[in-house]
């Protein structure tokens, strides 16, 4: 094979670029169809069973393509539209959409009803999270997939044999050795149609992955793509590749032993960084390095060095990486991500130990526990092997309960009667913030409601064979991982629109009950006719200084008496599955769809417009510069957000320039970490070439920014992502 630097250009537009072979399968529109007949056709098989054929028959049937500039030779057609970011399967859009709606039409009928309702006006989706998912890669790769099988062979053999089985855990394990069956023919199938080609290596690699776990630092990582492969079928997402520097150690030191140079293991990285690159997965794919055992030692070793200077060298942001920070990290680890950073390369999050340990603790898991996790998504914390997280299943705007507690429980654009009915007649701030928060209670305790209630039908709605034989206990009981079997099964709620909110109840305060500018009356009319006829008061409050992200009183303290009264109700709290409650303050791009759907705010913005994202100000009012912004940060009780507090910066180049700006770079990090911050990630970057790239889009093709939890190219940003990016850097310093 010729080397990757050479193979490169063959590589990064594999996949929609791919031509699948016809000899070998049926076209993606083909199966498409028999899967909408499968999903109609009236069946008194169980759902995990019809699920299982049904994927037995598309490995039985899908097309390969094997490209030979590269070790992960591999592609199988799924449908998936890859010009911008992979969008889903066919399997998934005939087998999963419609069967929720039907499910939760059936099962839950008025919850169903009232969640659209909500939806409809922008306080967003609530539904079981089967997208985010952390497959036990320890597990995986000690078994390999023919292992995977004969274990659920060998528990269904003893659960038979037992007078305590039911055959729900039967059905559960006759759908795990269908999928794995088909997993195993479909890895022949690959192994003999490779021989085709001038793939000696890969082919190798199949037919031992057919019989045998993972043995090299290559078979590793080729069966972590199949096992993506596999599970992604569906719904659910591999959202992390595990500690990959502890993780594949032992096969790299391994592969050193038997003859593999550091140079020949190095080139193979770049080709496994470069298969996500090409595969373009939404939000990026995430792995996790160094990080803390439990006496405080410090787990980074030689492999976490070469995987990030291999990184440096690709110029990409697909994988994105995900550090553990804590007090005796080697520092030339974090000198060399901050230098990345800062030369473009932002595709980086820095996690805080001693916080995620924290709020692990709040919420009662021990340390013991809670040292072995990795990040999953963009920022969260996840036990892997140990905890069903569910981090995404309720994105709430709380901008929409100022909405409520101006206008009776009404939503302001549609009018309708969405929160509970309060009065209108309000006399002073501390009545108002109160009805604000029982607004705020009110639509979060339906969400929870609503979501746990689907919980009971998670396999109805969407059977998981694959991720759920990720884990040994799944396999055991013979339980889906959705009927809760892990030791810790918790939900996260994440609470949108932080400085939008804050802002808008500071200028509530300040003009309509302290200095009485304006009556209550008339600022609802302000925000039903957008600030049309009050277009002087809005300059004003949008000139006020007096704003989330500036380390003042006031906006800090409503902040608190906010995110305080979420961790006091909420964090923490049991749940019927037997797990617990994790809470999280993180918007990602949700802030531009919640505003679409949100009127005029108290705090001057229009009707529309996006609201604030993640725990960032509103756009371009932190006019006290970094340090300002992150003292308010700072005030957060992360422990209390285990499920994502992050800390988004944006510098100037000229802040960081030089030896002495990459060491005030350095104590910038650490001073957040040391005083208690949970996550901080960001870009180094400046307006100028920001406007430039808008104007001439070609000269920048390669510009990344940090976006929220990933990156992306600035150039194939919308306009109002990258306006939103402009306003930013106009305050940053």
């Amino acid at each position: 094979m010729k080397t990757f630097i050479e193979n490169r250009k063959h590589i990064e537009n594999e996949f929609e670029n791919a031509v699948f072979d016809t000899s070998t399968g049926l076209d993606a529109d083909i199966m498409y169809e028999k899967f909408k007949e499968i999903q109609d056709a009236p069946t008194d098989e169980s759902r995990q069973i019809v699920y299982a054929n049904a994927y037995s028959y598309l490995l039985d049937n899908v097309q390969l393509e094997i490209n030979e500039h590269t070790p992960f030779s591999v592609k199988i057609n799924l449908g998936i539209d890859y010009s911008y970011f992979a969008t889903e399967s066919i399997f998934q859009n005939a087998l999963f959409s419609s069967q929720v709606k039907k499910i939760l039409n059936e099962k839950l009928p008025e919850e169903y009803t009232k969640m659209k309702k909500l939806a409809d006006v922008g306080l967003d989706w609530m539904c079981v999270d089967f997208t985010h998912t952390v497959p036990n890669w320890s597990y995986l790769l000690k078994c390999g997939f023919s292992g995977i099988l004969k274990n659920a062979q060998a528990s269904k053999e003893k659960l038979l044999s037992s007078k305590n089985h039911n055959e729900k855990q039967i059905v559960f394990l006759d759908s795990v050795i269908i999928c794995y069956n088909a997993i195993l023919r479909l890895l022949n199938r690959i192994y003999i149609y490779s021989l085709k080609f001038n793939v000696p290596e890969f082919s190798k690699c199949i037919k031992n992955l057919m019989t045998n776990p993972p043995e090299t630092l290559y078979e590793v990582m080729q069966f972590s793509i199949l096992y993506l492969y596999f599970e992604e079928i569906g719904i659910e997402r591999g959202r992390t590749l595990g500690h990959i520097d502890r993780l594949y150690l032992p096969y790299f030191e391994n592969d050193i032993k038997s003859g593999k140079t550091e140079a020949e293991l190095k080139e193979l990285f770049r080709y496994f960084f470069i298969h996500f690159t090409a595969a373009k997965r939404y939000a990026e794919q995430p792995f996790t390095m160094c990080g803390s055992d439990k006496d405080g030692n410090d787990m980074t070793n030689k492999l976490s060095h070469l995987i990030l200077n291999t990184y440096d060298e690709l110029n990409i942001y697909n994988p994105k990486i995900q550090i553990r920070y804590h007090k005796n990290l080697d520092g030339e680890i974090l000198k060399k991500a901050l230098s990345m950073i800062r030369g473009g390369h932002s595709s980086i999050c820095i996690v805080n130990d001693e916080a995620v340990f924290e709020g692990y603790k709040k919420i009662g898991i021990p340390k013991e526990d809670s040292q072995n996790y990795v990040l999953l998504g963009c920022y969260e914390p996840i036990i892997i092997g140990l905890e069903e997280g569910e981090i995404a299943p309720l994105r709430f705007n709380m901008v929409k309960c100022i909405e409520f507690a101006i206008n009776g429980g009404r939503d302001i654009l549609t009018d309708r009667q969405i929160g509970y009915e309060s009065k209108l007649e309000i006399k002073s701030f501390d009545e108002f913030f109160d009805i604000f928060l029982k607004q705020l209670d009110y639509c979060t305790d339906f969400a929870l409601d609503f979501i746990e209630k689907q919980g009971d039908y998670s396999t109805l709605m969407n059977p998981s064979p694959i991720y759920s034989s990720s884990f040994s206990e799944c396999i055991e009981k013979g339980m889906d991982v959705h009927e809760y079997p892990l030791k810790y099964n918790n939900l996260s709620l994440k609470h949108h629109g932080l400085a939008t909110t804050v802002d808008s109840l500071t200028a509530i305060k300040k003009y309509v009950f302290d200095s009485k500018e304006i009556s209550l009356e008339d600022m609802r009319k302000a925000l039903l006719q957008d600030w049309k006829g009050f277009n002087d008061l809005q300059n004003k409050i949008i000139r006020d200084k007096e704003k989330y992200g500036n380390n003042l009183t006031t906006p800090d303290k409503i902040m608190t008496d906010i995110t305080n009264h979420l961790a006091d109700r909420y964090c923490g709290r049991k749940l019927k599955r037997g797990g617990v409650l994790r809470l999280g303050l993180d918007s990602v791009y949700h802030c531009i769809a919640h505003g679409e759907k949100t009127s005029a705010t108290p705090d001057g913005r229009n009707a529309k417009k996006p609201v604030s994202k993640n725990l960032c100000a509103s756009n371009g009012m932190d006019r006290g510069g970094i340090t300002a912004y992150m003292q308010s940060v700072l005030k957060i009780d992360s422990a209390s957000y285990v499920n994502g507090v992050p800390f988004d910066f944006i510098l100037h180049p000229s802040a960081v320039e030089g030896e002495k700006g990459l060491a005030d770079f350095i104590s910038l990090i650490k001073i957040f970490i040391n005083n208690g911050g949970f996550a901080i990630q960001g870009n180094v970057v400046n307006k100028e070439t920001l406007m430039d790239a808008q104007r001439n889009p070609e000269k920048y093709s390669t510009l990344q920014v940090r976006v929220c939890g990933w990156n992306e190219y600035f150039v194939k940003l919308s306009k109002v992502k990258q306006d939103m990016f402009i306003k930013q850097c106009e305050v940053s310093g």
